[in-house]
């Protein structure tokens, strides 16, 4: 009797529990089940990149150019921004950031299918308000982001370069290209971006229906990019800046004073060469350019400033192309003595000749007849090669040109100066280390009759003058003549002038010209040095 009570204490202990959890299965199954749905469709399992840190850029002696500090930036997920608001966030934003609401479009844009865009840093305020606001702006964090620090101001900015998201071209010739990612678009910052990116990290993390972060599930933290160690020294670079500065403010004072005023000098350039190795100790170009400038004024003033001559993005030690003028005169000597080719009547380096008022040339070509001397309309007395070269005597190098000519004409070695110019690197690029760098201009025969040959084509083009296209061969004694001196069609850069003259006092040996000395990881180890490079000696 007392077991039977027992049995049937149990079996209504089980039976109470069955029936209190089918009622909660039913509660969650049918009572509960649009709460729990509603709860379950607001949370969001979100994935985003974190941003590697790009690597330094240092000087020869480890003084720091560029580097790289973690900033509050605005990030968007537009996912999160109800379609109805979507223009109202926009317009908020471009408040809080100082940028019209147009760029933001844009930026969405340029992202295409990525619903994630990082708009860039902004000040601490502006990363509490939007804390402060979260509520108001659905879809709108801050997160700490990488930003390039330039402690040394404008110094080497033009070698160091700048950084940028991916243009429209770049994202469509390369599909895994993040619209986010900062990368190289000019200086070294381009030439060495694969070392300096890093490698992105990544973070999944679940979020409510605002966008609020409510658990971080996974991370892989990014890594930072390599550092650069250059052959510049800092201190010689502040030094050629000054005297850069210096110059141009001295060529406007005796413009004035001669009366020669036509408009101010703005531009200067400056290139230190190591002559045993290659290495680009210093290398300055005016107008400068400074990279911190590029987020911290809107396009409006900078598009002013390079208006004013105030800031330019070309490096003008590799990208401007000039006549070398007198400075040129070093290969027509070299030439001259390599080749034993001098005025008519002189035998030898040493010997003396007069540097005429002007020289007479007995063309018949088209080319100029009278070849006038700066110190025109006097004489600077008799010359040897290196008197004419010390006085810059255009007539003596006037005269090496022409017995070039009248010897060599036609045949094979009518080109010996234009030779020798390409030995020590004019008319190609040095293959520096640097994007942008042009080819300067070695003119001869070929290169005119070519353009002869295109102009008759298509004479919308203006390659030489009309004249020149009735004549037998469009390349006159005349261009040679110019040649020598620096003049007519040559063009050089001012590395092309280092690399040159660096051959001519070094014994004969062509450098290759490098800004880059070696790259080191984030620990500090070598990950790849670059030693000296020899084009010909």
């Amino acid at each position: 009797m007392r077991e039977g009570w027992r049995l049937g204490a149990v079996g209504l202990v089980f039976i109470a529990m069955f029936t209190v959890l089918g009622a909660r299965l039913w509660f969650v199954q049918v009572a509960a089940a649009p709460d729990y749905e509603r709860q379950a469709e607001s949370l969001v399992v979100a994935f985003r990149t974190l941003p590697a840190p790009r690597g330094s850029i240092m000087d020869r002696s480890g003084t720091t150019i560029v580097a790289s500090k973690f900033a509050p930036g605005i990030v968007v997920d537009r996912i999160m921004i109800p379609a109805d608001i979507e223009d109202s966030i926009v317009q908020q934003l471009s408040g809080l950031m100082g940028v019209p609401a147009v760029s933001i479009w844009a930026a969405f844009d340029q992202a295409g299918s990525a619903n994630v865009v990082h708009l860039g840093t902004v000040s601490i305020d502006v990363a509490y308000y939007v804390w402060e606001h979260q509520s108001r702006l659905p879809g709108v964090s801050i997160e700490e982001v990488p930003e390039r620090r330039y402690p040394q101001g404008s110094l080497a900015g033009h070698i160091v370069g700048y950084t940028g998201k991916p243009s429209a071209a770049q994202l469509l010739a390369d599909e895994n290209l993040d619209p986010n990612a900062i990368i190289g678009k000019g200086g070294l910052e381009a030439s060495y971006d694969e070392w300096l990116q890093g490698k992105p990290g990544s973070e999944a993390y679940q979020t409510n229906a605002r966008g609020s972060i409510l658990k971080e599930l996974l991370r892989q933290p990014a890594q930072p990019g390599d550092t650069l160690h250059l052959n510049l020294d800092l201190d010689t670079e502040r030094v050629v800046e000054q005297a850069l500065g210096d110059a141009i403010d001295l060529a406007n004072q005796l413009k004035h004073e001669k009366g020669s005023y036509n408009g101010l000098a703005r531009k200067a350039v400056a290139v230190v060469m190591d002559v045993t190795n290659g290495g680009i100790i210093a290398m300055d170009s005016i107008p400068e350019f400074d990279p911190a400038l590029l987020r911290e004024v809107s396009s409006r003033q900078l598009e002013s400033l390079v208006r004013n001559g105030e800031f330019s993005y070309n490096n003008l030690a590799i990208s401007g192309q000039y006549p070398p003028a007198s400075t040129f005169k070093a290969v027509t000597y070299l030439t001259a003595v390599e080749e034993n080719v001098y005025p008519e009547g002189v035998n030898g380096p040493n010997d003396r000749t007069e540097c005429s008022a002007q020289l007479k040339a007995p063309f018949t070509d088209g080319s100029t007849q009278v070849w006038k001397n700066w110190t025109f309309p006097r004489d600077d007395g008799y010359q040897n090669l290196h008197e004419a070269f010390a006085r810059s005597c255009n007539v003596y190098f006037w005269e090496i040109a022409l017995r070039i000519w009248d010897q060599y004409k036609g045949t094979d070695k009518e080109n010996l100066l234009q030779d020798w110019a390409r030995r020590l690197g004019f008319g190609a690029r040095s293959g520096i280390d640097l994007p942008g760098e042009q080819d300067g201009l070695v003119p001869d025969r070929a290169l005119f009759e070519k353009r002869k040959e295109m102009q008759l084509e298509n004479p919308g083009l203006r390659l030489l003058d009309q004249s020149r296209l009735t004549t037998a061969s469009p390349w006159f004694g005349g261009d040679l003549l110019a040649m020598a001196t620096g003049q007519g069609a040559l063009l050089a850069t001012p590395l092309q002038m280092a690399v040159a003259y660096a051959a001519l006092v070094n014994g004969g040996t062509v450098w290759r010209p490098r800004v880059v000395d070696r790259i080191t990881d984030v620990d500090g180890l070598e990950v790849v040095s670059f030693p000296p490079e020899v084009v010909r000696s």
